[in-house]
């Protein structure tokens, strides 16, 4: 995640990263099928998605804690 992208994330409201987290475990999820089915050809994607929902759930819950 680029500091660009984390700042935005850090301007939005609790409830649209909580959309925004449900959004990218829906495609995470979509992305382990594709790699089972072996569909998936570009592996790190799966791994750079991981790494974004993480950073979308850290930012959340320090926005949680500032309440």
């Amino acid at each position: 995640m680029k500091k660009k992208e984390k700042q935005e994330l850090h301007h939005k409201t609790i409830s649209q990263l909580k959309k925004e987290i449900d959004k990218k475990e829906k495609e995470i999820a979509k992305l382990r099928l594709e790699l089972k089915a072996g569909k998936l050809k570009n592996v790190h994607q799966l791994m750079g998605q991981r790494h974004y929902l993480a950073g979308l759930k850290t930012i959340l819950k320090e926005k949680e804690l500032e309440e």
